[in-house]
């Protein structure tokens, strides 16, 4: 009786020998995944700037993110701090990551690597209560500005000879030009329609030209290096499979 026991665990196990095979080559593809989803949650610097990110997280950069790094098994955790705050806390390594961002800021920010793929253009535009032309840095001169503490693009471009007003909020910037209380104020294009829309400033309008288009990047703290060309990489998937303009038209399309 025992060898015809033996006998039959050994045609059993024969039997069910493919079954285990097959368990065990799921546990081991999907080991990679499972292990990614159980690292801690990347911190990603992104201040509210509707229609780019808001407080429910619906706007074109939260979305896009957050599919970025789910296909690449990791969750992503968004953190609201002030511009040129949230570029220190990521640079001494508080946070794993910045954007939207332009490019060269690994200059100064020498623990930053940014990611050399695009996530989004900005119009980088002035608005005014009076007709104004944009178009160039010089059109400011003769006018008093206001933009935002931390706004580079503004900080290294905006004519030394130009009286400048520096605030830590969107809504006061318009504000203060809504009252007159500064001449023009320089924001990103779509961010500044929206809130003089919601805000009903019907005397401020936004300047003929651009004063710059430029490309705006993710930057990684050196210590999350292993990822920038994976990360690169599936931005550029995002982009030839149609997610990418998915979402850009389900947030900034109609704005």
């Amino acid at each position: 009786m025992l060898l015809l026991g033996n006998g039959l665990i050994r045609k059993n196990w024969t039997a069910m020998k493919p079954f285990f095979s097959a368990v065990l080559l799921l546990v081991f593809l999907l080991y990679p995944v499972a292990g990614a989803l159980s690292e801690e949650p990347l911190r990603i610097n992104n201040s509210i700037k509707p229609p780019f990110s808001t407080k429910d997280e619906t706007g074109f950069l939260d979305l896009l993110l957050r599919e970025l790094f789910r296909r690449m098994g990791r969750e992503v955790v968004f953190v609201r701090l002030p511009s040129e705050r949230a570029l220190m806390f990521s640079n001494a390594g508080k946070s794993d990551g910045e954007v939207p961002r332009i490019a060269g800021l690994e200059k100064k920010y020498i623990n930053l690597i940014r990611v050399p793929e695009k996530v989004v253009d900005y119009d980088f535009v002035s608005f005014s209560r009076s007709p104004c032309e944009g178009g160039s840095w010089e059109s400011l001169s003769g006018r008093s500005v206001g933009f935002i503490i931390g706004w580079k693009i503004f900080e290294n471009n905006v004519p030394e000879t130009v009286p400048v007003l520096r605030l830590t909020s969107p809504l006061q910037l318009f504000t203060l030009l809504e009252r007159d209380r500064v001449d023009t104020v320089l924001y990103e294009r779509y961010a500044g329609q929206r809130i003089i829309k919601k805000k009903g400033f019907i005397d401020v309008s936004e300047c003929d030209r651009p004063l710059a288009i430029k490309p705006m990047y993710l930057y990684l703290h050196k210590s999350r290096s292993g990822l920038v060309s994976k990360v690169a990489e599936t931005l550029r998937e995002m982009k030839r499979d149609g997610t990418y303009e998915r979402i850009f038209e389900k947030t900034l399309e109609n704005e």
